[in-house]
């Protein structure tokens, strides 16, 4: 059992796997501490040999490298099947052939050599008998001339040999008909062996179950079992399979549903994940019966319960050598959570945050309770030099494997920030705008569009900061949006909402 594994760079990882091998009894034969063997190249393996007596059916293997503490944990199901019955056919096929070919090569061999020196020796005892028997007969006739019946007694006694009896052993020479029992006995009983095989083939099957992976709260988990028998032709199961789904803390949340028929020998499940689900490594247990025996099939997929969504608002500072950006982390799941943030700016767009290879980069935390969000201002300063970059940021829940992430691309340019020295509205070499601020009649407001462009865009948010915490009244009514005469973090969502609208 193995799997290449690399790090976010796809850097070969050598370092930090397990393995854990649970047979279908329950007995954990391989603890979840063993440590795999890892080449070069990422190649993390685990050689595993069952005894001879080892229980059939599935056994739970679980592959875990890396730690939550790192934040690059990953679990991958790894378990198989010992099964002595599931066999190849066209083999089998062969070396029936083959034997019943060599047996009856052999049958023939040894009865046409035995016959044959049976009846050679049979024949020779008996023409010197008879041909001693009848050199004496003169002698017998003379001497007992006048006993006509003593004469035929020792005629008639002398023949000593029987053409009956099968017991060749014996001296005795076989019949025609006691060949043909015995070749029609044989033929009996390779008949009766080769059904008997071949029933013990035919009832071979192949179950499989689908891998899920992972996935988040407010999803469903998808479940797809299929039966081939010997000949891998898709073949009904006795019954529906019926199914158990685990969750991370030990709480069952399906107790024996059955699955749905979708063909021959296909069937599917799906389950909705809804409510306050708890995060981690959920486990589902198929059970299925087929030509009366019971066999059980599980799945270890994981469970992201506060799954992240990242957006980059806006980049707000593009002079060098300080890169700033407004983004914003939505906890999409249904509890609260810390959530680990990277971002970083490189000027490759399939560069990935990490490595040795970003301009620059930075990472944080952030508390945000389900359902919510939170908006950060991200400042990088070493962009050495003007040009065509990307920001990127990434997010999840500390608990979580699953990664959200969003890039924006940008130009760098050379010059002084927004509001920086050289006078108002920044001269002196600035590079700045002055945002013209439209009046707009009352009543005539729609939404964060402040500008009446029919889109919401940066032209908005920069309105949105000119009327930023005063109160009113405002030359552009429209940017108090929730209408409670103030301009606030409140009227900054609902803008966030309808960004790019």
């Amino acid at each position: 059992m193995g799997e290449f594994v690399f790090d976010d760079d796809f850097v070969a990882t050598t370092t930090d796997c397990w393995i854990g091998i649970t047979d279908p009894l329950n007995v954990e034969v391989v603890a979840s501490t063993t440590l795999m063997t890892a080449n070069s190249d990422g190649w993390h393996y685990y050689d595993y040999t069952t005894v001879g007596d080892a229980p059939s059916g599935i056994w739970p293997s679980i592959m875990i490298c890396g730690s939550t503490t790192t934040g690059d944990l990953v679990i991958v199901d790894k378990s198989f099947i010992v099964d002595w019955s599931v066999v190849s056919t066209s083999t089998i096929k062969e070396v029936v052939d083959e034997s019943l070919t060599v047996a009856t090569s052999s049958l023939a061999a040894v009865i046409g050599a035995s016959t044959e020196a049976s009846v050679s020796s049979a024949s020779s005892s008996i023409v010197s008998q008879i041909s001693s028997f009848f050199a004496g007969i003169p002698a017998a006739v003379w001497t007992y001339i006048s006993d006509a019946g003593r004469l035929a007694v020792n005629v008639w006694g002398g023949a000593t040999r029987t053409l009956t009896g099968a017991g060749l052993d014996s001296g005795s020479l076989a019949t025609l008909s006691d060949v043909q029992t015995a070749t029609s006995s044989l033929a009996s009983a390779i008949t009766a062996g080769t059904s008997a095989l071949t029933a013990e083939i035919q009832g071979g099957y192949t179950v499989t179950l689908s891998d899920f992976g992972e996935t988040t709260v407010n999803t469903a988990y998808k479940a797809k079992l299929q039966v081939l028998n010997y000949a891998t032709v898709p073949t009904d199961a006795d019954s529906l399979p019926t199914v158990v789904i685990t969750d991370s803390a030990g709480t069952v949340q399906v107790n024996g549903s059955a699955m749905t028929k979708d063909s021959n020998g296909t069937y599917s499940f799906s389950y909705s994940i809804g409510g306050s689900p708890v995060g981690g490594v959920w486990e589902t247990v198929v059970s299925v019966v087929v030509n009366g025996q019971t066999i059980r099939l599980n799945d270890y997929w994981s469970l992201s319960s506060s799954p992240a969504d990242v957006a980059i608002i806006e980049i707000t500072d593009k002079i060098i050598p300080t890169i700033t950006a407004n983004v914003r982390i939505d906890n999409m799941g249904t509890s609260a959570s810390d959530f680990y943030y990277v971002y970083c700016i490189v000027s490759s767009e399939a560069n990935l945050c990490g490595g040795n290879d970003d301009v620059d980069s930075g990472s944080d935390t952030a508390y945000i309770n389900a359902g919510s969000f939170i908006n950060l201002s991200l400042t990088l300063d070493e962009v050495p030099t003007a040009g065509t970059y990307w920001f990127k940021i990434k997010a999840r829940a500390l608990a979580e494997t699953l990664w959200a992430a969003a890039t924006e691309q940008f130009i760098a340019e050379s010059g002084t920030p927004p509001g920086g020295g050289g006078g108002g509205g920044g001269g002196g070499g600035g590079g700045s705008t002055a945002v013209i601020i439209p009046t707009i009649p009352a009543g005539t407001c729609n939404g964060a569009d402040f500008n009446h462009d029919n889109k919401v865009n940066s032209v908005d948010f920069s309105i949105l900061l000119a009327f930023w915490q005063k109160l009113s009244p405002f030359k552009n009514p429209c940017v108090d949006i929730n209408k409670d005469n103030k301009v606030n973090s409140v009227d900054f969502s609902i803008l966030l909402y309808q960004w790019k609208k």
